[in-house]
């Protein structure tokens, strides 16, 4: 599992599927987590084959998706719930299956032991027990997603993602940077290049000058790291007043800040939401324990714990600076 939480449900009453999937998705949004359903309507429209089902956390389907319906040679052909689980079930789909009718448990119950199937969760349709039921097996998904090795996984693969974005946004800043270039050109000499001595002087040399035509190549370069690529985004974006201000509009959208007067520089803020966290989550190996609690590292001369909470805050910080770094890309390239 990774940021979203992907559902497939099978439903057919467009009503109760509108209603029910908004109840949903805010549920799992409230998790720190995105959301995608892809919803089935017509059980003879899925195909199995076009589908990687092991990327879906849950899997939901209505008893009576759909009765009757014509094959390819105008057949009359019968499908029910139970076929789509046991057809799912052979594809070693291994994660939760919710089993729902208004028919009530006690029907739904028999049928699933009448048709023999194994590992599956069943529900009325009734709005509340339904919703409760797959608030269980959200949370049940949710807690064995919470483990260092896939948090880990998460993190790093998604501030590799940030990685890209950043290098995309300082790309389309620089054309516009104007008579900032220059002063912006020499801190990346004077405060970022010389500030490795095992390659300020290789950098030094390579790039005497710097500017659109090679700024680039620049960050492309091994040892132009993420929190300098991370720093030089947050010059161009100070060195804007349009988009200093847009960020600003972002930090207090996605992120909260509202801190009056003071305003949130994005390196400061980035370096401290995600890139000392990204750091102390690539170099755990055996994650030491005090007194119980599991310690991955610290930040800021302070242990950090690995539990739940953490879990919810990485996720939130991550989805939050994603909307931040895709808000300013989707600004920048509809305004200049």
């Amino acid at each position: 599992m990774d940021l979203t939480f992907r559902i497939i449900w099978f439903e057919d009453v467009d009503e109760w599927y509108n209603t029910l999937s908004r109840r949903v998705s805010k549920y799992i949004r409230d998790k720190n987590f995105k959301v995608e359903i892809m919803r089935i309507d017509k059980a003879s429209n899925f195909n199995l084959k076009e589908h990687q089902l092991q990327n879906f956390d849950l899997l939901m389907v209505d008893y009576e998706l759909e009765k009757i319906y014509e094959d390819e040679q105008n057949n009359e052909k019968r499908i029910y719930g139970t076929e789509i689980i046991r057809m799912i079930r052979e594809s070693n789909f291994v994660n939760d299956v919710l089993f729902y009718s208004s028919h009530g448990f006690e029907v739904i119950n028999g049928v699933m032991k009448q048709e023999g199937l194994q590992g599956v969760f069943i529900a009325d349709r009734q709005n509340d027990e339904f919703l409760e039921k797959v608030k269980l097996l959200v949370d049940k998904a949710i807690r064995r997603a919470n483990n260092l090795i896939n948090i880990r996984g998460v993190v790093m693969d998604t501030t590799s993602d940030f990685d890209n974005k950043i290098r995309d946004l300082i790309s389309i800043i620089w054309p516009i940077l104007g008579d900032k270039e220059q002063k912006i050109a020499n801190d990346i000499k004077k405060k970022i290049l010389k500030d490795n001595v095992k390659t300020a002087e290789k950098l030094d040399e390579r790039y005497t000058n710097i500017n659109v035509t090679n700024i680039d190549t620049l960050l492309n370069e091994r040892d132009f790291s993420a929190i300098r690529q991370a720093r030089l985004l947050s010059w161009c974006i100070e060195s804007n007043v349009e988009l200093k201000k847009k960020l600003q509009e972002n930090f207090k959208k996605y992120l909260q800040l509202n801190n009056g007067l003071e305003q949130g520089k994005f390196y400061d803020l980035y370096n401290d939401d995600i890139i000392k966290y990204r750091n102390a989550l690539a170099h755990v190996k055996n994650a030491p324990s005090i007194d119980s609690k599991v310690i991955i590292g610290e930040v800021d001369g302070q242990p950090i714990q690995f539990d739940q909470e953490l879990c919810d805050q990485l996720r939130k910080k991550l989805i939050n600076y994603e909307s931040v770094l895709n808000d300013m890309y989707e600004y920048i390239e509809s305004n200049y």
